[in-house]
């Protein structure tokens, strides 16, 4: 209990400093500072702003197209509709749950208790997940070549992280030698629920392996992968727009894939402060005020408030 208490403190004090450091590094504690931000707020182009919220929606259908495809191919119950309500259901307890892990546990439980299997429904939500994780990696190994200028620190701490916890995660979900230090775990402790999650873990490694040597249906889910970052870079890139047309595009492919990275870093509640973070220090590395990396951030953060609250017209219906 106490090592969980001090773990939330720390992600507290994380968040207050990132939100102190963002709202330093936008100018909010001095009078030209708040000026400049007022003016971009004033200047807002609502074009951009509806079809910002239009990109979000249709990268939302790729994700669940994305997802749907390793439904299938675990020949789960669960159509198109089905899981895009799930998404949204999802994207509600990002926002209430301490990490933005939470919504993809909501996914699993609601896919497991609609087929009565709980592993297959982790395999479906696993795989697509981590498909996307390997297309982000080189994304922003990518965007690492073209970044010349600045403290990348934090973007190279992001990279390490999250490389080697998809690289372990991909381990743990295909070798079997993983199982077996479960089952000798519970040989030694003899205690009950070790034994069933080593036996519910083999189950979970037995369906990762049934999809791991179809390339087609590999090919095509790295495809969507790709498909749906391309909707992500140009949701920020409109809605960056909406502030200042003078954003370009090129740039936008350079900072999203390290901005989607850091934002993976589990430092702070819910990504707070660190999404807002990410985009002020990528925004001012490619030239552009930490204002408008700001005020496209929050932008971001309103859109995933709007799905929450889609997730909760979901989630109250009978």
């Amino acid at each position: 209990m106490y090592k969980i208490n001090l773990k939330r403190f720390a992600q507290v004090v994380i968040t207050i400093v990132l939100i102190i450091y963002v709202c330093y590094s936008a100018g909010f504690f001095s009078e030209a500072g708040r000026k400049e931000f007022t003016a971009i707020l004033k200047d807002v182009n609502w074009t951009f702003i509806w079809l910002s919220l239009l990109v979000s929606f249709l990268q939302n259908l790729v994700s669940i197209r994305k997802w749907q495809l390793v439904v299938v191919a675990k020949k789960l119950s669960g159509g198109f509709m089905l899981l895009l309500q799930y998404l949204y259901i999802s994207r509600l307890y990002n926002l209430i749950l301490p990490s933005s892990m939470g919504g993809d546990v909501i996914r699993i439980y609601r896919l497991g208790k609609l087929n009565k299997s709980i592993e297959r429904a982790a395999a479906s939500v696993f795989v697509e997940r981590f498909v996307g994780m390997l297309v982000l990696l080189v994304l922003a190994a990518l965007s690492f070549a073209f970044m010349t200028q600045g403290d990348l620190k934090l973007f190279i701490l992001s990279f390490a992280f999250v490389l080697v916890v998809t690289l372990g995660l991909g381990w743990a979900a295909t070798d079997k030698r993983f199982v077996r230090v479960l089952e000798y775990l519970a040989r030694k402790t003899n205690i009950s629920f070790v034994h069933k999650v080593a036996n519910k873990f083999e189950e979970f490694q037995n369906s990762i392996r049934e999809v791991r040597k179809n390339r087609r249906f590999l090919s095509r889910l790295f495809a969507y992968s790709i498909v749906f970052y391309i909707f992500a870079i140009i949701s920020v890139w409109v809605s960056a727009l909406a502030f200042d047309q003078a954003v370009t595009l090129v740039d936008m492919i350079i900072a999203v894939p390290v901005i989607m990275l850091i934002m993976n870093l589990p430092v702070s509640i819910g990504g707070l402060g660190l999404m807002e973070a990410s985009y002020t220090i990528a925004f001012e590395l490619l030239g552009y005020s930490a204002e408008l990396g700001l005020i496209t951030a929050l932008l971001m953060r309103a859109k995933a408030v709007l799905d929450g609250l889609i997730g909760g017209l979901f989630e109250l219906r009978p």
